[in-house]
């Protein structure tokens, strides 16, 4: 199963998407600020996938995903799911540039939270 880390400021979406990731099998990070996001990046190399809110408090997901870019992380395996509840048009096209892997759009269902953090079918 994956390491996923769940950067999410609301303790709420936060805590649930925890929940459902670990019945799964999943082993899960939390962070509630961008700067706490990439400070465990930094620590846990070993991280697969990141549900990225991108209004997080402090540098927000943007910055989080511009600085996983900068550093070579995007490009060496790991994947960012945009974890959010407003995205438009020109959101999802942005998110694609800095390196998105996928979307996941809140309020989400069981179903779908494993589907993104598990990554398109191969």
């Amino acid at each position: 199963m994956s390491r996923v880390l769940v950067a999410e400021d609301e303790l709420d979406i936060r805590s649930l998407a925890r929940l459902l990731l670990e019945l799964a099998g999943h082993h899960v990070l939390e962070a509630a600020d961008g700067d706490s996001a990439l400070a465990l990046l930094s620590a846990e190399r070993q991280v697969d996938v990141v549900l990225l809110d991108l209004r997080l408090p402090g540098r927000d997901g943007w910055e989080v995903m511009s600085e996983l870019r900068a550093n070579g992380r995007l490009s060496n395996g790991l994947r960012v799911v945009v974890f959010s509840a407003q995205m438009e048009p020109k959101d999802y096209e942005r998110a694609e540039k800095e390196g998105a892997s996928g979307y996941l759009t809140k309020p989400f269902s069981e179903d779908d939270l494993l589907a993104a953090v598990a990554g398109p079918a191969t």
